[in-house]
């Protein structure tokens, strides 16, 4: 029999590794829950991982098979299983960030033959002439490469051999979706047919949850094949003749490109998971207050439009992706914390973790990385009210803040003490002194910069 190894790949649908598998013998499917990759899943995408198991599991049971559960390290548990079965191969689905290649790299030196396959990614970092360190050079050669078709779903599923464990459940933080292949195909196809010609005109407006496709947590997991999403969106973008739809589509094509983006930088630059991507001539000067650290987790900085992100967090386990680069940029720029403090807090709250794009989007945000522009500050009270006019999206999850009116709450931080007090909120004065701070904060880049 064959093994085929699921990983980042909860699905049968688009799933390449696992159709070769299928087509060159009886096939077993097996997920290993391996510790080094627990210990760094946070607990709201463990749980919606959890669930999307139990689906896939019931998925491959109406073709009488199973998906066979092992906790262990993953070459440990495929020898277990190759020693007590006649295992001729096993076939896998390549990863890309460092601890699961160092993973790969084990799986190699089993002694059965062992296939793996581009699956995760629509172009693997290998297939580009050179590496990227910005993102517009890198999606014009990434567009001109030519991507594989969807894999068909496969069939040859073997009966149930005793190698396997019990799914165990896991309690969420948070709020989380439905999870699963058939959960990503719906929710998928519900925005390509009923939103995403609109998605680069709306995709800013924060507090309409369905402006964007809130599929990330689908891709994080592989729950939805990349190649389905990719092959709809470019047959959309070749079938209309309206130039207003085709922006739109071609938007969320760029969207996809950016997640490749990151982890092409990840591939050639893996310390970056730890360390800054940029040299600095001089060492960045975090100020790293931990009372301050401690609101902006909270969601309680004074800061309507970042504490409103942190809540939604907090209890939802997403956030828009405008807000996390609000999010980030005031850590970092304003209070003035190390990035990686916030990349492990989005990696313990986030269901749509992804390592790549979590390290690139911070590093991005935090100047340390890949954006063109050398010192990048967001001012969150601005893009509150240029993305959030109305302030539904703060009202939301800030309910201490919904009598309040909207250029009351946008001026929430350039209020003085005595307005702010006349309100008798319980909602916090903001922790820092905005202006001063982004002087400051700017200032520390400088310095790191040599300027």
């Amino acid at each position: 029999m064959n093994i085929f190894l699921h990983r980042d790949d909860l699905r049968t649908h688009d799933n390449r590794g696992l159709k070769k598998a299928s087509e060159n013998g009886e096939t077993v499917p097996v997920y290993i829950d391996d510790p080094r990759i627990r210990k760094n899943t946070g607990r709201n995408k463990k749980a919606f991982r959890k669930k999307g198991l139990k689906q896939l599991d019931s998925r491959y049971r109406r073709n009488r098979s199973q998906l066979h559960y092992r906790k262990g390290k993953t070459k440990g548990e495929l020898e277990k299983i190759i020693g007590e079965n006649n295992v001729e191969k096993i076939f896998y689905n390549r990863s890309y960030t460092p601890l699961k290649r160092k993973i790969e790299a084990e799986i190699e030196e089993l002694d059965v033959e062992t296939h793996g396959f581009q699956d995760r990614l629509l172009v693997e970092p290998g297939e580009l002439s050179k590496e990227y360190g910005t993102f517009s050079p890198f999606y014009r050669e990434w567009k001109k490469i030519k991507k594989s078709k969807p894999a068909e779903r496969p069939e040859n599923f073997a009966e149930n051999p005793e190698i396997s464990e019990k799914i165990p459940g896991k309690e969420a933080s948070a709020d989380i979706p439905e999870a699963g292949e058939e959960a990503g195909l719906k929710r998928w196809k519900d925005f390509r047919d009923n939103r995403l010609e609109k998605y680069r005109d709306r995709r800013d407006e924060i507090a309409r949850p369905n402006s964007v496709s809130r599929l990330s947590m689908y891709y994080s997991s592989g729950m939805l094949g990349l190649r389905k999403v990719l092959e709809d969106v470019e047959n959309l973008i070749d079938r209309d003749e309206d130039s207003s739809r085709i922006r739109n589509y071609a938007k969320y094509r760029n969207e996809l490109a950016w997640r490749e983006f990151f982890y092409q930088v990840l591939w050639h630059n893996p310390g970056t998971v730890e360390e800054n991507y940029r040299n600095f001539e001089n060492a960045v000067e975090w100020q790293n207050s931990q009372e301050e650290l401690e609101a902006w987790k909270e969601g309680r900085t004074g800061v309507p439009f970042v504490d409103a992100g942190m809540r939604e967090l907090l209890e939802s386990g997403y956030m828009h992706n405008r807000t996390r680069q609000n999010v980030a940029s005031f850590l970092t720029k304003h209070l003035m914390i190390d990035w990686r403090e916030g990349a492990r807090f989005f990696r313990k709250h986030l269901v749509d973790h992804d390592t790549a794009s979590n390290i690139g989007g911070w590093q991005w945000a935090a100047s340390t990385g890949t954006d063109s522009v050398s010192i990048r500050i967001f001012n969150p009270v601005k893009q509150g009210r240029k993305y959030d006019s109305e302030a539904e999206y703060i009202k939301h999850w800030i309910p201490e803040l919904r009598g309040l009116d909207p250029d009351s709450i946008h001026n929430w931080v350039e209020m003085s003490q005595e307005e702010r007090n006349k309100y008798d909120l319980d909602y916090p004065d903001p922790i820092i002194n905005f202006n001063q701070r982004y002087h400051v904060g700017k200032k520390m880049f400088e310095n790191a910069l040599g300027r």
